[in-house]
């Protein structure tokens, strides 16, 4: 056998993170068929350049999955987020998503997902404090435009 050599980082690697996922996806194919798939950020910077919030995301067999959506404190309730949100599901929509993925722990977010059509489709205990992770998904079809 081959000599391998196991890396383990902190520091994000794009072109490691590309070639696996295109790897999987290429596994994928022949049990799912061919499907778009990508990252799909979207980033707020105020007048000055400096960011002040933004969604990571990314996409893949008609499933788009926030990652982070981050907001700086100042611009909170502004309805900043779910501008943010939105912009994030038409862009999913337009790279062939019917619906969309993502977490939140129950300090963070979940109500105000659940206003922008999101429902709980489970959780997680465990995390510090009693907190739970709360998994959600939303229908993209229904809400296009």
């Amino acid at each position: 056998m081959t000599s391998l050599n196991l890396e383990v980082t902190r520091n994000a690697q794009p072109e490691s993170r590309d070639f696996i996922a295109r790897k999987l996806q290429e596994f994928n194919a022949p049990h799912l068929g061919e499907h778009p798939f990508g990252t799909l950020d979207v980033y707020v910077r105020d007048a000055d350049g400096r960011l002040v919030g933004g969604l990571v995301g990314d996409f893949a067999f008609g499933w788009f999955s926030v990652q982070v959506l981050w907001i700086t404190e100042s611009l909170r309730g502004t309805g900043l987020g779910t501008r943010i949100l939105r912009a994030a599901e038409n862009a999913a929509i337009e790279n062939g998503c019917h619906g969309a993925i993502l977490d939140t722990l129950t300090f963070q977010a979940p109500v105000f997902y659940e206003k922008q059509g999101y429902v709980r489709v489970g959780a997680v205990d465990g995390y510090p404090g009693g907190a739970q992770r709360i998994l959600m998904r939303k229908s993209l079809l229904d809400t296009a435009g």
